[in-house]
């Protein structure tokens, strides 16, 4: 898959875990990102403002396409950098914006975690 095939199957996956009657003004996706794991979770704005949680224990979003977006920005280094959190925020009108982030201190929890279990 591209870059662009894989946001719009995030927007799509998004889109499924908002009811359909549901106006909405933006959505975000948050997204963990660790070597051989992906979390989501996220949040949408109704137009009256309300928050709202997306629905991910009953959507069938296959997380798969978060490690290959990684794959794929990790082979344009111009254009990304290395990163372990996302937000994905999609918009009413489609648009959408994808901004990437850098926790140290997840990276060093994770770091700590995996060098007690090999002790």
């Amino acid at each position: 898959m591209t870059e662009n095939e894989i946001f719009k199957k995030i927007a799509l996956g998004v889109l499924d875990m908002i009811p359909n009657e549901v106006q909405f003004s933006k959505s975000v996706m948050e997204i963990m990102r660790l070597e051989g794991v992906v979390e989501h979770t996220g949040f949408y704005l109704k137009e009256s403002g309300e928050k709202e949680w997306l629905d991910i224990f009953n959507s069938d979003f296959d997380e798969s396409c978060i490690q290959e977006l990684y794959e794929i920005t990790q082979n344009h280094p111009l254009e990304h950098k290395n990163w372990n959190r996302a937000i994905f925020t999609l918009y009413p009108d489609n648009k959408f914006d994808m901004e990437y982030i850098w926790d140290q201190e997840l990276q060093d929890r994770v770091d700590g975690y995996n060098n007690d279990n090999q002790s």
